[in-house]
């Protein structure tokens, strides 16, 4: 297997699980009071784990966008700012959703410990992730830079 085709599978494999994960997702309990007998709810906010698979959406794209046009030692290196980049996207998606209901002041008094606790969490999983993933490339499949260094084109 060829370093390239190994790294286009790790990138993508996490967006197969989100979007299997998709469909059993579920509005937060609690969120606002309860409904009247026979009423309807529409969700306008989007569900976590489909904010999330756009998130990582992005950051997939952007690092398949990256492994085509960059050297190997290159993306390698910028591999390593992924889960950075998957945070700092989270934030921006779900900071029009507070804006827009003027809640920032709140949310952030609030949730703050919550919102700290999301992110670093995010940090670690991403970061574990590619620390598997390497893992699995140098011990197990025992891929090497070297054999695959030419820059795409």
């Amino acid at each position: 297997m060829r370093l390239r085709t190994f790294y286009t599978i790790v990138i993508l494999l996490p967006a197969v699980a989100l979007a299997a994960a998709g469909p059993f997702a579920a509005p937060p309990p609690g969120i606002g009071t309860p409904l009247p007998a026979g009423a309807t709810e529409e969700w306008v906010y989007p569900r976590y784990a489909l904010r999330e698979l756009v998130a990582y959406g992005l950051v997939a794209a952007w690092l398949l966008w990256e492994l085509r046009t960059r050297t190997l030692p290159e993306f390698t290196r910028l591999l390593r700012w992924a889960p950075v980049a998957l945070v700092a996207v989270n934030v921006f998606l779900l900071l029009p959703f507070v804006l827009v209901h003027g809640d920032l002041r709140e949310v952030l008094a609030d949730y703050r410990g919550r919102l700290v606790a999301r992110f670093i969490v995010r940090l670690g999983v991403g970061y574990a992730y590619i620390g598997l993933a390497e893992f699995v490339r140098i011990r197990l499949l025992q891929i090497e830079p070297a054999l695959d260094e030419a820059k795409p084109g």
